[in-house]
């Protein structure tokens, strides 16, 4: 009889594991909101000309600064783009009315951000620089040259404290080639580069500042990194590695400093995925061991 009940309990309790649903890492972790980042349109210094400013797109600046942090994959863009919200009003509108399904954000649903980039364009410059060619009627030599410098806060919307400053810019100059007018600017595409590298430089460390790069797992020689096509790495760089010391706060103010980082050695990109990247150990610069969690910084 006891051996009979014993049966049937373990019977019944295989039945129940099989019906149980099995939960793996993955269907048990809690997604984390990404930190919502509102671009605001860049303002222009006084000391940037009228010439220059006939150049200076700033719907398409602040466009690309919007494209930059959205390829990040670790921020949540929200528009602050005067003719987007326009549009999304009229929306919102034509929702409200009888032709339509009123499925439309509503209004006054829009999301807020909990950081504000406000930047401001302190240096501008795009031109062209002629020299006539000896002996050659109607004929020029050409460069076309171009700089932009910006300073921009990051502001956080719960506290109104200005989180950190970023100084940036970026510049071309071409090759000179012959033309046949001494008269021009440079071509559109130019600002755009300037944009580019501009709005790169500025979400990267950002990026940086919000989700320090990290090794996730050791393997042998070979380290994994928590950053991929968008940690802004080229195979062969050197990357230095720091170990996570305890946290340093200031006795005045209780202000947290961040952590007493120790340098612990370098390591060489071998390989860029799009969400993660592979290195290996530096032997000759190597000063200690290194772990889960240290520290990933560009020297």
């Amino acid at each position: 009889m006891n051996k009979f009940i014993t049966l049937l309990s373990l019977a019944t309790l295989v039945s129940i594991l099989s019906i149980s649903p099995v939960f793996s890492p993955v269907s048990q972790a809690v997604a984390m909101e990404k930190p919502r980042v509102a671009i605001l349109e860049p303002k222009v210094s006084d000391k940037v000309s009228n010439t220059s400013r006939k150049h200076l797109n700033l719907e398409k600046l602040q466009a690309e600064m919007e494209s930059s942090f959205l390829s990040t994959r670790k921020f949540d863009v929200v528009t602050r783009n005067k003719s987007s919200l326009q549009v999304i009003r009229d929306e919102q509108k034509f929702a409200e009315s009888d032709l339509a399904a009123g499925d439309a954000a509503e209004s006054g649903a829009l999301q807020n951000a909990d950081y504000l980039i406000n930047s401001k364009v302190h240096v501008f410059g795009f031109y062209t620089v002629t020299k006539k060619v000896p002996n050659l009627q109607s004929k020029y030599f050409r460069t076309d040259h171009g700089v932009l410098e910006i300073n921009a806060q990051v502001l956080d919307t719960k506290t109104g404290k200005v989180t950190t400053t970023f100084n940036l810019k970026s510049s071309f100059s071409t090759k000179q080639r012959m033309v046949n007018s001494k008269n021009g600017t440079p071509s559109p595409e130019q600002f755009t580069k300037l944009a580019k590298n501009i709005s790169g430089q500025m979400a990267d460390q950002f990026l940086d500042l919000v989700f320090p790069v990290m090794i996730i797992k050791v393997s042998g020689n070979k380290v994994y990194l928590n950053r991929g096509k968008d940690g802004g790495f080229k195979k062969g760089m050197l990357l230095n590695v720091y170990s996570p010391g305890e946290s340093l706060i200031d006795p005045y103010t209780g202000e947290d400093l961040g952590s007493a980082e120790e340098y612990v050695g370098q390591i060489k990109v071998d390989r860029i995925n799009p969400k993660m990247t592979t290195a290996t150990f530096n032997p000759e610069k190597m000063e200690g061991d290194v772990g889960t969690g240290y520290i990933v910084r560009k020297p």
